[in-house]
């Protein structure tokens, strides 16, 4: 493994960003800058595209999500308006991150646990991706991935209610140390059978990294955080061509030039280097 495992700065801080900026020698890790971005860049080398090469974050971001042409941009008040108080009570706070927020929650009429995601962005373009995470989900019905509950909004904005993972991330799990060879490719195969499904579907991920795979008490694989995905079958211009999207460390060389160029083999590369 190029990085220690027992080191949590080196499996990243999941942070997500867009605009310019250079990396610095910190965020410069193989395999450990876990940092969702949307935006542009120049493309790097050839010689740069390697799994884990710090010198695939040269080039600074010259746009970001809000610079998107979209299709009939959504608002919030498109969005059906929940009573979250009446069926819901709020436990607590599982995460947060620049973009938004995921809250715990108890459903009073089916007695089980919820999360609901929150985002703070109001523009269409982040209110666009939202829905977008929605839609992918509801379209993909597998154990394997993160179920969706409800959509909607309530007096604090747009919110997405979704199954509740109790056993952290794969990357949380990865800070405690590697995992046995026979688990990780358990993981790897069950995530494989996702993806066939949402891929038949016509659904890209485009963001599958540890981050993004959720764990049960159990250990089963839960693949979440579809806000980067891609229709192929209805793509609505929300990616311009020429915009980079993922997450450097485990993005394919074609992901890195151009969001708009992947498919179903650009997710499985992704998906290689977070067995790797």
């Amino acid at each position: 493994m190029p990085d220690d495992p027992q080191n949590p700065e080196s499996l990243g801080d999941d942070r997500t960003f867009a605009g310019e900026g250079d990396a610095t020698p910190e965020e410069q890790q193989s395999l450990g800058d876990d940092q969702t971005f949307t935006g542009k860049q120049d493309s790097p080398p050839r010689a740069d595209q390697s799994l884990g090469d710090a010198g695939t974050h040269a080039g600074g971001l010259d746009s970001s999500l809000s610079d998107l042409e979209l299709d009939g941009q959504a608002v919030d008040s498109d969005l059906p308006l929940i009573d979250l108080a009446a069926r819901y009570e709020i436990e607590g706070e599982l995460g947060k991150g620049g973009m938004g927020a995921v809250q715990l929650a108890t459903d009073r009429q089916l007695k089980r646990k919820v999360a609901i995601k929150r985002i703070h962005a109001s523009s269409p373009s982040a209110l666009a991706r939202f829905v977008t995470e929605a839609q992918s989900i509801a379209a993909l019905s597998h154990f394997n991935i993160v179920q969706v509950h409800d959509f909607g909004r309530d007096t604090d904005g747009p919110l997405l209610i979704m199954e509740y993972v109790s056993g952290g991330s794969l990357l949380d799990r990865l800070k405690e140390g590697k995992l046995e060879v026979e688990d990780a490719i358990g993981i790897t195969c069950q995530l494989c059978d996702a993806l066939a499904l949402a891929h038949k579907t016509g659904i890209i991920h485009r963001d599958i990294k540890p981050a993004n795979i959720l764990l049960t008490e159990e250990g089963i694989p839960k693949l979440t955080d579809f806000g980067l995905a891609r229709d192929q079958q209805a793509d609505h211009g929300q990616t311009m061509t020429g915009a980079v999207m993922g997450t450097l460390d485990f993005m394919p060389p074609e992901q890195r030039q151009d969001a708009t160029a992947v498919d179903a083999r650009s997710d499985l590369w992704s998906l290689a280097a977070t067995l790797y």
